[in-house]
């Protein structure tokens, strides 16, 4: 029997949905962190539960030729990479074998194997457009920082190498300003101190910063807005309100301090605003080569855009089908839908504001639904709702592969899926986007 602080060798076998190696011993699963498939290694058990054991690597015996050296000094204890370890081949590989066991075990599809395609990549690093890092401190100086693995401890960082190059600039001014101005930082056991986290976004040159605090003012803050000027041409300044002492980083509220409020974009000639609360996909190489996928599916399509949100893609796929109803539920995104088809001057495009199970059914007349849902997925009611009304095709946009698959085995009576493929919109992390698309059964064929 294996018991809290054994130490043992043992032979990597796979690896788990978290991106950790997975041993056995006496038939006991061992889930071991950082550890690749055929390593030998010697590990240290740090948890022994009833039914798993966690062990911490101690010295790797015989090394996988998959194995890196983390270009990130924080790797191994900031909580924001999961993959850093592994080669890119093994980490696409790794999110391949997600999707079609996912599909397998949970969506019960017999043949997931031949139908998930290799995933899809661009960039492994410096791809994200946004960051929300909370701010620490360790009693001589504050930072920026990050959460430990599993904790809420921060550790301070100096870059992110997941982040865009830009990130590490405002992380140094940021630094600098947090030892230099009036403020102190928010401690979440005390409930005390103002600053709480750091939000940016960049896209085409334009910037926009938040400071999120447990206050109604940020002290100094004009000296914050001099030090990013001889960096950044195009920003602004926010102020988020947040005196909530929970896991949720922005609140509704926001003070606007200086420079632009929202980011103008460009893209396949739709002109749209986003700001720091819109919903908008962190690697823009990725997300446009999954619209366009998408776009091409849809080609003279009555459509059905379900889970909508601002309208982005309703208005691309306006371009490609026939007509495109998109629905929201929440009432914001509705509005800046219709704001986005009002500056293009798209007529074959309809926002209804209101719940997708509901909605779905006052819609007389469409071919395809795409959905693209929270992590969550799609609720029973919706699934229900598709069920009634039986598009011929259903295109699914999901970043959870166990909620798709549940979703995707509710759907599969009636549908054959005809292909999935996974796109690696996370590089170093455990996650991936996947499209699914699925045919009604009688229709089945291309």
């Amino acid at each position: 029997m294996i018991s809290k602080n054994d130490e043992l060798t043992v032979t990597i076998l796979d690896l788990g949905v978290n991106g950790e190696g997975v041993a056995k011993v006496d038939g006991a699963v061992v889930f071991v962190p950082f550890a690749l498939p055929n390593e030998v290694v010697k590990i240290h058990i740090i948890h022994a539960k009833s039914h798993f054991y966690v062990g911490k690597i101690v010295e790797i015996l015989t090394p996988s030729p998959m194995r890196v050296t983390p270009p990130c000094p924080h790797f191994f204890k900031c909580g924001g990479c999961d993959l850093q370890h592994m080669n890119h081949a093994c980490a696409l590989n790794f999110k391949t074998n997600l999707v079609i066991n996912a599909l397998k075990n949970i969506g019960k599809v017999e043949n997931a194997e031949q139908l998930t395609l290799p995933c899809i990549s661009k960039n492994e690093f410096y791809y994200r457009n946004k960051f929300s890092f909370p701010v620490g401190t360790n009693g001589e100086y504050a930072f920026v920082g990050m959460y430990k693995k599993n904790s809420h401890e921060i550790i301070e960082i100096k870059n992110c190498h997941i982040q865009m190059p830009w990130a590490k600039t405002i992380i140094e001014i940021f630094n600098n300003f947090l030892n230099t101005s009036k403020n102190t930082v928010y401690n979440e056991q005390t409930k005390q101190g103002l600053i709480k986290h750091l939000v940016c976004r960049m896209e085409n040159n334009q910037l926009l910063v938040c400071v999120v605090v447990n206050g109604n003012k940020l002290n100094n803050h004009e000296m914050l807005i001099e030090k990013l000027k001889p960096h950044f041409k195009n920003f602004g300044l926010m102020l988020n309100v947040n005196k909530l002492h929970n896991n949720v980083i922005l609140s509704n509220t926001y003070k606007h301090l200086y420079g632009i409020k929202t980011i103008s974009l460009v893209e396949d000639n739709l002109k749209y605003e986003t700001t720091l609360n819109s919903f908008m996909q962190v690697n823009s190489q990725i997300s446009n080569l999954i619209y366009g996928h998408v776009q091409s599916m849809v080609e003279n399509e009555i459509v059905v855009n379900a889970f909508s949100g601002s309208g982005f893609l309703s208005g691309l796929l306006a371009k490609t089908a026939k007509h495109v109803y998109g629905i929201e539920i929440v009432e914001s995104a509705h509005l800046d839908a219709e704001t986005l088809k009002t500056n293009n001057n798209i007529e074959n495009l309809t926002n209804i504001l209101g719940d997708v199970s509901e909605k779905l059914k006052t819609i007389k007349e469409f071919n395809t639904i795409v959905l693209d849902p929270p992590r969550k997925g799609v609720s029973k009611e919706v699934v229900n709702t598709i069920l009634s009304v039986l598009p011929k095709t259903i295109i699914y946009i999901s970043c959870n592969p166990s909620t798709l698959a549940r979703d995707v085995n509710s759907l599969t009576n009636h549908y054959n899926i005809i292909f999935a493929q996974p796109y690696d919109m996370f590089p170093q992390t455990k996650h991936v986007e996947t499209v699914v698309k699925l045919k009604l059964k009688q229709q089945s064929q291309f």
